[in-house]
C-alpha cells in the first residue's frame, strides 16, 4: 500500500490567493495557540510575584489551584467540545469557544478574590480545550500533503512565542509596577480580540463536509476559497461516515488513541510543571536572586528548540524529532537531579538543556493527532488526546511544588525524567512517520494493526 505521493498535484499550491488564504488560516489558529501560552504564563506571572497573593490571599492551596485552573478547564473543554465540533462542524465552534475566552479575560481585571481567579481559570481552559481541538484539525484539513508538517508546526511555535511574550510582560511589570496584576491576568484579551478579527469570515471545512454527506459545498470552498479544483488533494478519497465517539477505542484507533494520549501527557507533564515554576525550581538550582531573569532566558530556549523543530518536521520526519529528544529531556532531567554533585552553571545548562530538547519535539502535539484519526472523529481524537495531556500537565503542575518540599529538587527532577523516559519508550515502540502521507490514508482505518501503521509503527519511512 502507497502512503507517500510525489504527484505534484497532491501538493500544489498554485496561486498567490490560495497561499493568502492559508497564511490567514494559520494566524486564525494559531492565535488560539498563541492564547494559550499568553494566558498560562499570565497566570503564573502574577502568581510568581507577591502583590497578587497579598491582595486576594492567596494561600499555598489557592496556588495551586489556580495553577492547575486554566488546565482542568482544558481538560473539560477537549474531552466534551472535540466531539461536539465533529458533529456540529468546525466553523461554528470556532468563534463560540473564543468569545467565551474574551468574556473571561475581562473578568479577569476585576477579580477580588482567590476563587474567583480560579473560576475564572476554569472558563478559559474550557474555551481553550475547545480551541484545542478545533483549530488545528480545520488547518490539517486545508494544509497540502508537503507541507501539513510546516502549517501545522507553527501553531506550537506561536503558543511558545505567546508564554515567551506574557511571561515577559509578567517580568515588566513584577519588578517595575508590582500592584499592577490585574493587568497581567486581564492582558489575554487583547490577543483574543485580535484572534476573533482573524476569524471572521472563514469557511466550514471542505473534508468535514464531504464526511457528512455535503460535496458540492466541499467543492464550493475548494474552488472558491483555495481557488484550486478538487484533483490537488486527496479530496476526493474522503468518505461520509457518521460520528461514533467510541470509535476511538475500537480495534481499529485503539493504538492510536492511547499513543497519542501518552506521549502528549510525557511531553507536558515535566514542561507545565518545571515552567510554571521555573523561578523556584532554578532557586533550588542555586541561581538565588537570577532565577526571574534564568527564568525568562529559559522561555527562550525552548521557543528556539520549537523553531528547530518547526525547521526539521518536513525534513526529517516526526519520529525523529520525537524520540530522541524525548529521550533527551530524561537525561537532562537525570543530569539535573545530580546538582548537589555539579556547579551552578553545569545544572543551569542541564536544565537549559532540557527546555532546548523539549521546544524540538513541542511541535508535535499539534501535528500527530491531527494525522492518526478519520475526519469523522478527528477533533474527537484531539480533544480526547488534549485532554488527557491536561491531566499530566495538572498533576504535574499541583504536585511539584508539594514534592520540593517534602522530597527536594533531586528525586524532584528524577521523577520528571522518568516520565520523559516512558515517552520515549512508547515513542520508539508505537510513534508512526507520517510525513507526506494524505490524510485520507494517515487517518485510515486499519483493522488489526495491519498495513500502513504496522508497517510504519517500528521502522521510519523512506522519504523520497
Amino acid at each position: 500500500m502507497t502512503t507517500t505521493t510525489d504527484d505534484p498535484r497532491d501538493t500544489a499550491v498554485p496561486n498567490p490567493g490560495t497561499r493568502r488564504f492559508l497564511r490567514r488560516l494559520t494566524v486564525a489558529t494559531g492565535g488560539g495557540m498563541f492564547i494559550d501560552g499568553f494566558v498560562f504564563a499570565s497566570v503564573a506571572s502574577a502568581l510568581a510575584g507577591t502583590a497578587m497573593a497579598r491582595d486576594i490571599g492567596v494561600t499555598s492551596t489557592w496556588n495551586s489551584l489556580i495553577s492547575s485552573s486554566t488546565l482542568i478547564g482544558t481538560f473539560f473543554g477537549g474531552l466534551c467540545l472535540g466531539y461536539v465540533t465533529d458533529r456540529l462542524g468546525r466553523r461554528p465552534m470556532f468563534t463560540i469557544d473564543l468569545s467565551v475566552f474574551l468574556g473571561a479575560s475581562v473578568l479577569m481585571f476585576f477579580v477580588t478574590s482567590a476563587w474567583q481567579v480560579f473560576v475564572l481559570g476554569l472558563v478559559m481552559g474550557l474555551a481553550v480545550g475547545a480551541d484545542y481541538s478545533i483549530g488545528s484539525p480545520l488547518l490539517a484539513e486545508f494544509a497540502p500533503t508537503k507541507k501539513r508538517g510546516n502549517y501545522l508546526g507553527l501553531l506550537e511555535i506561536l503558543w511558545n512565542v505567546g508564554y515567551v511574550v506574557a511571561y515577559l510582560i509578567g517580568y515588566l511589570v513584577n519588578t517595575n509596577w508590582p500592584g499592577a496584576w490585574h493587568y497581567t491576568l486581564a492582558a489575554s484579551a487583547v490577543p483574543a480580540v485580535i484572534c476573533l478579527l482573524i476569524r471572521h469570515g472563514l469557511p466550514e471545512s471542505p473534508r468535514w463536509l464531504i464526511s457528512k454527506g455535503r460535496h458540492k459545498e466541499a467543492a464550493a470552498i475548494v474552488e472558491q476559497d483555495l481557488g484550486v479544483s478538487m484533483e490537488t488533494e486527496d479530496w476526493r478519497a474522503e468518505r461520509a461516515e457518521e460520528t461514533r465517539y467510541r470509535e476511538l477505542f475500537s480495534p481499529d484507533y485503539l493504538r492510536r488513541t492511547v499513543f497519542t494520549c501518552v506521549f502528549w501527557i510525557c511531553i507536558v507533564l515535566p514542561y507545565f510543571a518545571l515552567t510554571f515554576f521555573q523561578p523556584t525550581v532554578l532557586r533550588a538550582i542555586g541561581l538565588g536572586g537570577n532565577a526571574l531573569v534564568g527564568a525568562l532566558i529559559g522561555t527562550v530556549v525552548a521557543l528556539i528548540g520549537a523553531a528547530t523543530g518547526w525547521f526539521l518536521v518536513d525534513r526529517v520526519g516526526r519520529r525523529a524529532i520525537l524520540i530522541w529528544p524525548m529521550f533527551g529531556c530524561a537525561l537532562a532531567l537525570f543530569l539535573v537531579a545530580l546538582d548537589s554533585f555539579l556547579p551552578v552553571w553545569l545544572a543551569t545548562v542541564c536544565f537549559f538543556g532540557y527546555l532546548l530538547s523539549y521546544g524540538i519535539m513541542s511541535i508535535l502535539p499539534g501535528i500527530y493527532p491531527d494525522e492518526l484519526f478519520p475526519t469523522s472523529i478527528r477533533t474527537s481524537g484531539v480533544g480526547l488526546s488534549s485532554a488527557a495531556s491536561r491531566i499530566g500537565a495538572a498533576l504535574g503542575t499541583f504536585l511539584l511544588p508539594i514534592s520540593l518540599d517534602h522530597l527536594g529538587l533531586s528525586w524532584s527532577m528524577v521523577f520528571m525524567g522518568v516520565v520523559s523516559l516512558i515517552g520515549g519508550v512508547t515513542s520508539l515502540m508505537w510513534a508512526p512517520e507520517t510525513n507526506n502521507v494524505q490524510l485520507t490514508q494517515s487517518g485510515h482505518r486499519q483493522a488489526d494493526g495491519k498495513g500502513w501503521w504496522a508497517k510504519t509503527a517500528l521502522v521510519p519511512q523512506r522519504q523520497h
